[in-house]
């Protein structure tokens, strides 16, 4: 995935998590950029967790993990949003990475509600 690792290291939800932990988790994840166009809409019907890092879109709030919007959410200016499967972002694997439980914990403080990402 090419992602800039500074632009995310700058949202507060990955504070405490070094660049490698953060290339490790999103590789891991299969994690993928979208770039939306103003007027462009975001849909999905698989069970994914987006995060908005720049730009506007409706529903979602930039550098908070919230469910896929299952009806189409406008961009109101171009945007870029990072998806991925919630079940890995929720679950961690056998490895039990220090970044990701990091990433879970910073998600927990900032009162994400897993039990949305999890529907």
């Amino acid at each position: 995935m090419n992602v800039n690792l500074e632009e995310l290291q700058a949202l507060p939800i990955f504070r405490s998590i070094s660049k490698e932990g953060l290339q490790t988790m999103m590789d891991c994840f299969s994690a993928e950029l979208i770039s939306l166009k103003k007027g462009e809409g975001l849909k999905e019907k698989k069970r994914l967790a987006v995060c908005l890092l720049s730009g506007a879109v409706s529903g979602l709030k930039t550098g908070s993990f919230l469910p896929m919007p299952t009806e189409e959410a406008p961009a109101a200016e171009d945007s870029v949003v990072l998806v991925m499967d919630s079940h890995m972002l929720l679950y961690p694997c056998y490895g039990c990475c220090f970044f990701h439980a990091q990433l879970l914990q910073n998600m927990r403080e900032d009162g994400i509600d897993f039990s949305a990402l999890n529907a």
